[in-house]
């Protein structure tokens, strides 16, 4: 589905913690990882590729997962009493995002996600005799159908995301993505065990660069298109990652009334966008984008992996804002 220089908070906290939040600050934070599951909060990216340590105490403990940011990390901590089950086949692109691991909850699930430009697809897993996941879902728009993953039964639920259920080795999966049926099929069929090897990283490691670029670019680009207007206004790489910075011309009305002498959050600009190098090269965002009222206008800062020294142009590619679809694209000589 980012931690910016403004105070930001969580969307997806409750209402009472959100408010508490506007009124320290002048942004906001929306996970763009929708996929995980019900009883679970979203997956924050504390950039270090390290798991974050569930908080002892309080009634969320027992469902309070570990996230990582290195498949291998994963492996490394979960090694070697559990192996997790990877996927030996993607589409061209997709590279490692985050992993969770609930230890301490009822049934030990464990998730990696995987992403190539906003597209994402995640795979959990859990051991068989702790039950199979719950069939179903709130985007879906399709009743369930009986499929078949490598031979064996499978459901299939299809809407604005595909979802597939089955299992295998003892061990119950949901795999969920935007691509069609049966590229979901192909990949969960290569689905297997894959052993931690502490010389070998993982299929679809995300490697970073070796020589990453640390610059700040000021752009003022700027692209109109459906009476909808973009300015690409900054880029700040450093050996950790860029930061992508746009104004759009929509009004960051507010979402709630806010309480008494308080003020009320922004309403997001809910936006869509892919990134890029040179060719085309897809690159990872970090989960995140964040956002301000900017005048008439909003700001959205989103931040990227880092990108190599060597980089010649960056991409961005807006798809749509809020309910409105369009097109709106950049290329920047780096």
């Amino acid at each position: 589905m980012t931690r910016k220089k403004f105070t930001p908070f969580i969307l997806i906290l409750p209402l009472l913690l959100l408010t508490a939040a506007c009124l320290l600050s002048a942004g906001c934070i929306v996970p763009t990882d929708f996929t995980a599951p019900t009883d679970v909060p979203g997956a924050p990216d504390n950039g270090t590729g390290a798991e974050i340590s569930p908080t002892p105490t309080g009634p969320n403990f027992r469902i309070t997962p570990l996230y990582f940011t290195s498949l291998h990390s994963m492996q490394r901590a979960l090694d070697p009493e559990i192996c997790l089950a990877l996927p030996g086949y993607l589409p061209e692109g997709y590279l490692f995002a985050n992993g969770a691991w609930a230890p301490a909850s009822d049934t030990g699930w464990r998730s990696v996600g995987y992403q190539r430009g906003s597209e994402r697809i995640t795979l959990y897993q859990q051991p068989l005799d702790k039950g199979a996941f719950p069939i179903g879902s709130a985007v879906a728009s399709m009743a369930p159908a009986d499929t078949t993953i490598a031979g064996e039964p499978a459901t299939l639920v299809a809407g604005k995301m595909t979802e597939l259920f089955w299992s295998r080795d003892d061990l119950a999966f949901r795999l969920t993505g935007t691509l069609p049926a049966e590229e979901m099929i192909r990949i969960a069929e290569s689905v297997h065990p894959a052993p931690y090897d502490p010389n070998t990283p993982p299929l679809y490691e995300y490697l970073p660069p070796a020589n990453p670029m640390d610059k700040k670019f000021e752009i003022g680009q700027t692209h109109s298109a459906d009476n909808r207007t973009v300015t690409f206004v900054s880029l700040e790489c450093t050996p950790d990652g860029c930061e992508a910075v746009f104004l759009v011309d929509l009004v960051a009305s507010s979402t709630i009334d806010p309480p008494p002498g308080g003020i009320s959050p922004p309403r997001s600009p809910d936006p869509v966008a892919d990134f890029g190098l040179d060719n085309g090269t897809p690159l990872r965002t970090t989960g995140s984008y964040s956002y301000r009222a900017e005048g008439d206008g909003t700001l959205i800062f989103w931040r990227t992996d880092p990108i190599p020294s060597d980089a010649t142009f960056f991409h961005a590619t807006f798809t749509q804002f809020r309910e409105q679809i369009g097109l709106w694209e950049f290329s920047v000589s780096l």
